[in-house]
């Protein structure tokens, strides 16, 4: 094995001892019936979908939306807005990193209501049925067949689903937003016009998806637009994480909106 899969293993193993979840490979990860949070067993209700498993090893366990380099500088995150919260996972890794920080969770897809929202009681967020946009709307949902956690929106004046604006999203949590995570296939690239929005939001953390003919340059193009400084990205073929922060402090941040 390579230094660098040992750091990783070893990673994970102490993450997973954190949270009092059983691990060993993760080819061979069971999904955890329970979770340590404030110092007590909690009760998880999860989808068994491979879908899941994988995500819950890269959230819970890889960190893969950067939350630890935040605990490590000892930031005080106070307001988190999770756009695409899926069944509320990473409403969670949010909870273990900021204990006492307001979480609010938008997903679209109201088949997972009843994964998401015993995620919230657990969690204590909020979760609204809700997809978010540039603009205030309705849209369609496209549900993967094999995966029911993944699908994508798209706008439709006929569409079933709400969607509340980005702006609205950042009202409802006091006007701002410490940490604002995007993982909403797509959707993000409408999100990322609304230049005023996003002067309310300190930090960053994304998962973007990429056409075939686009490079992963655009979106590090769109965030130095809104004034982000990227701090990490990861790419794939076709998609990739990145994290990022406002150039301006927190003080000039909310100094701007007053």
């Amino acid at each position: 094995m390579s230094m660098t899969r040992l750091v990783s293993f070893a990673r994970r193993r102490l993450a997973a001892r954190r949270l009092n979840v059983p691990f060993t490979r993760a080819t061979s990860f069971a999904m955890p019936q329970t979770v340590r949070l404030d110092g007590r067993d909690v009760p998880l209700l999860l989808p068994e979908e491979h879908g899941v498993r994988t995500a819950f090893v890269e959230l819970l366990l890889d960190d893969c939306y950067g939350l630890r380099r935040l605990v490590r500088r000892g930031e005080r995150i106070a307001t988190t807005l999770d756009i695409g919260a899926n069944v509320g996972l990473f409403g969670l890794a949010a909870r273990v990193a900021f204990p006492h920080a307001a979480i609010h969770c938008y997903e679209p897809n109201a088949a997972l209501e009843p994964y998401l929202s015993h995620q919230a009681k657990i969690v204590r967020c909020d979760y609204f049925l809700e997809a978010v946009g540039c603009e205030a709307g309705r849209v369609r949902l496209d549900v993967n067949v094999a995966e029911s956690v993944h699908s994508s929106s798209h706008m439709d004046p006929n569409g079933a689903i709400p969607q509340i604006a980005l702006r609205t999203a950042l009202d409802r949590l006091g006007g701002s937003a410490d940490l604002v995570k995007m993982d909403c296939e797509g959707a993000e690239w409408e999100m990322l016009e609304d230049v005023e929005s996003w002067r309310r939001v300190r930090y960053l953390t994304l998962e973007y998806h990429l056409r075939p003919d686009e490079g992963h340059d655009l979106i590090r193009t769109a965030l130095e637009k809104l004034g982000f400084r990227i701090e990490s990205q990861t790419q794939v073929t076709n998609y990739g994480l990145v994290f990022a922060s406002q150039r301006r402090t927190g003080r000039e941040l909310r100094k701007s909106m007053a």
